[in-house]
Parts: structure tokens; sequence; C-alpha cells
């Protein structure tokens, strides 16, 4: 069963999709909060907002965020993250509190395994980013996905007719097949999302980050060029 997104465009590792696409119960989802040290934030999984798929939900890090500043007691905050990325719906938020909260106490990114696309976005509004040795880093680009079940659907003798005010409101209804016009509006926003996500990037890495290019163009780059390219700050072994 596909599950329901409220979003559909995705900075997500693209090798992740399959499993994500099988739903929820097909994979193994990591659990929704870890029990951390005060300061800690933990960043695992999907991420979303909202969604029943997700593991980790944008509100959730925002609340801690605004918990761990308001906690005299609390100096640094950490956010450990082991992740593929995620949904769009609720990430631009999410950076912009982390690159605030920045300003107030030190906010530093331990990636214990991967932070893949939208995972990296928020990592890069940490004030550092230390890698695992054996970690990577990157996937900064922007999925949209349209799935054509339309000849699945007129094999299994299925005939759908939908009833609309204007054919561009289920010009990406599954049971159609894409229009070219549909495709370059979905291109379209995959591309203002992308350069919003090279932006966030350039933010909140500065003049540490090499500006020449894309960092690594939607791959995922091992510790040693993940540094080389600014991207992370220190290679260790977390926290």
């Amino acid at each position: 069963m596909t599950p329901n997104f409220k979003s559909t465009l995705f900075c997500i590792l693209e090798s992740y999709v399959p499993s994500l696409l099988a739903g929820p119960e097909a994979r193994n989802a990591q659990p929704r909060t870890q029990p951390l040290a005060n300061g800690c934030i933990s960043v695992v999984g999907v991420l979303g907002q909202g969604d029943p798929w997700s593991d980790t939900d944008y509100r959730d890090i925002r609340q801690n965020l605004k918990r761990q500043l308001a906690d005299s007691s609390v100096k640094t905050i950490d956010l450990v993250i082991d992740s593929p990325g995620g949904s769009v719906l609720g990430l631009p938020e999410t950076a912009d509190v982390i690159h605030a909260a920045n300003r107030v106490k030190p906010v530093r990114a331990f990636v214990s395994g991967i932070a893949a696309s939208a995972a990296y976005w928020l990592a890069s509004q940490a004030s550092s980013i230390t890698l695992t040795p054996s970690g990577e880093v990157g996937s900064v680009g922007v999925l949209d996905l349209h799935a054509d079940i339309s000849k699945a659907l007129e094999s299994s003798g299925v005939k759908i007719t939908a009833v609309v005010s204007d054919p561009k409101k289920v010009e990406r209804a599954p049971f159609t097949a894409l229009t070219d016009d549909a495709r370059a509006h979905m291109q379209s926003g995959v591309n203002a999302w992308y350069g919003d996500f090279l932006s966030a990037v350039k933010r909140g890495r500065g003049l540490r980050a090499v500006t020449s290019g894309n960092f690594g163009g939607g791959r995922m780059l091992n510790s040693r060029d993940a540094w080389s390219l600014g991207m992370v700050d220190f290679i260790g072994g977390g926290l």
C-alpha cells in the first residue's frame, strides 16, 4: 500500500525511495524518540510533519529546540543525526529555527551514520558538523514522484472517470499518464526547492563550503570528500 503523502516533494536519499513507497508496515521504522542526554535532540529515520510514515517529526525537532533554548542548564544543543531525509513540508521552517537557535546557543550536529538530503539541510544550519569516519552526507537535491498505474488498472479491467472543474486538478493522479505540461510544472517546483536547498546550505556553511560546487550534485559523499568540500567540519566518533 502506497503511503498517502501530504507533500509530493521530497528531499530524500534516492536509494531509500522503494522502501518508503512500500509503506511503513513494510520497513523497520526508527523509534520516534530516543533516550538522549539533556541538550541532545534526535533526528533519525525518515523526516516529515504530521505524517504516519515518518520516524521523526519536524514539529518535535522545533519544540525540542525551543525547550533546550529555554533551559538555562543547557549550554550547547546537539543534533544527533542518522537520516536518509524526508518531506519538504516543514523542512525550511525547522532549518530556520536551528539557524536562529544557533545565534543564542551553539548548535552542533553529530552524524552517526548518514545525513542525506533533508537531514543535511538541517545539519548545515548548525555551528559545526561532526561526521563519523564511515558515515556519509550529501544527496543535496529534490525528488518529486509520479506513479502511473493506468496500464495496471486497464489490464485489471478497471476504468476510472474523473469529473473535475479543471483538468489540472487530476494531472498528477496515478490513474492517468503524466502530460508534458504537468511534468514541466513538477520540474519548476523541484527547481525552486532545489534553489532554496542550495541557498540554505550556503547560509549555514558560509565560507567553509566550496562555493564553486553544488555539494556533490545529489550524490552521497564519504567523510573525506565531504570534509574537502567544507560540508563537514570534523571527522570523528561522534558524541
